[in-house]
C-alpha cells in the first residue's frame, strides 16, 4: 500500500468538506478523483501532500515513496531557464554523480583499504546512475519538451518571462521527468492543445506507477483511469472501472436511493420497511 487515509474530517468555518473519509492507494492504481466543484477534490490533494492539516484523521505514506504533485502555484526562480527547471527533475542523480567524482579525487591519496572501500562505493553509485539512465538525461528532456510544446518557447528562455499557462506546462514536464512512485495531477490538461493531450494520454496509459488525477476533461479522464473515487455530500466512494462505468453504477444507485425516499414519503410507516428492509 502506498497511501492510507483513515477517518479524515475537515471543513472551513461552519462548512464541512469531509466527514470520516477513508482512502487507500495501492501500487499501480490509476485513480480518477471526481465530484462537483466545491466538494473538496483539491482540498483532499492538499491534505494528502501535507500542504493542509486535516481537522481529524490520519494520513500515512509508505516508507521511501516519492510523491510528485502538480502544483500550478509553484514559484519558479528568476535566472532559471526552462532547460534548468527540467534538468532539476534529476537533481538527486547529479548529486550522486558529484559524490562519486569526489570519491575519485580521494583515490589519488587513498591507502589500499580505503581504495577498496571507495571502489565499492563508486561502483554502487555508477550502477544506480546507469539504472536511472543518467547519461540519457538530455535525450529525455528533449523528448518531453518536444511532446508538450516547450521547445517552441525556447529551452533557454528565463522561466519568469513565461505566462501562467506556460509555467504550468514546464512544471508538468518536470514532474513527468521525475517519474515519482505516485503522480498527483490536478487538471493537467489545462493549457495543453490536442496533440499534447494525446501524448499525455499515452504516457499515463503506459505509466507503471500509481497516479491520482483530477480532471474536467471527461474523455481524457475516461481513457486513462481504472478506478474512480467520487466526492459527494462529505463522503468519498470507490467505483471500479473508468468514468463511464462509474456513471452507470452511480445513476442506478441514485435512482434506487431516490425510489426508496419516494416510497418512504408515500408509504405506511407502520407496515413493512421500505425497499425490502424491515
Amino acid at each position: 500500500m502506498i497511501l492510507d487515509v483513515k477517518h479524515l474530517t475537515h471543513g472551513f468555518g461552519d462548512r464541512a468538506i469531509f466527514h470520516d473519509v477513508s482512502f487507500r492507494l495501492l501500487k499501480g492504481e490509476h485513480i480518477g478523483l471526481v465530484g462537483a466543484n466545491g466538494e473538496g477534490k483539491s482540498t483532499f490533494m492538499n491534505i494528502v501532500t501535507g500542504h493542509l492539516q486535516p481537522d481529524e484523521g490520519k494520513v500515512t505514506w509508505a516508507k521511501n515513496v516519492r510523491a510528485g504533485y502538480l502544483d500550478q502555484h509553484t514559484v519558479l526562480e528568476q535566472g532559471m531557464s526552462i532547460r534548468d527547471v527540467l534538468c532539476s527533475a534529476f537533481s538527486f542523480l547529479y548529486d550522486m554523480e558529484q559524490e562519486m567524482n569526489q570519491m575519485f579525487e580521494k583515490m589519488g591519496e587513498a591507502g589500499e583499504e580505503e581504495m577498496d572501500r571507495l571502489l565499492d562505493e563508486t561502483g554502487t553509485i555508477q550502477d544506480l546512475l546507469n539504472q536511472h539512465d543518467f547519461y540519457m538525461i538530455d535525450v529525455k528532456v528533449e523528448e518531453v519538451a518536444r511532446a508538450l510544446g516547450l521547445q517552441e518557447m525556447g529551452l533557454d528562455t528565463d522561466v519568469t518571462k513565461l505566462s501562467g499557462g506556460q509555467r504550468t506546462k514546464v512544471l508538468l514536464a518536470k514532474l513527468l521527468l521525475e517519474k515519482p512512485d505516485i503522480l498527483l495531477l490536478d487538471e493537467p490538461t489545462n493549457y495543453l492543445d490536442e496533440n499534447h493531450i494525446e501524448w499525455l494520454k499515452r504516457y499515463l496509459l503506459d505509466y507503471e506507477n500509481a497516479f491520482i488525477l483530477i480532471s474536467h476533461d471527461i474523455p481524457f479522464l475516461n481513457s486513462v483511469v481504472n478506478l474512480i473515487y467520487h466526492m459527494e455530500n462529505q463522503e468519498l466512494n470507490r467505483y471500479v472501472g473508468n468514468y463511464d462505468k462509474f456513471m452507470e453504477v452511480y445513476e442506478v444507485k441514485k435512482s434506487t436511493v431516490g425510489g426508496c425516499l419516494q416510497e418512504a414519503a408515500e408509504g405506511d410507516r407502520g407496515s413493512e420497511g421500505f425497499c425490502g428492509k424491515k
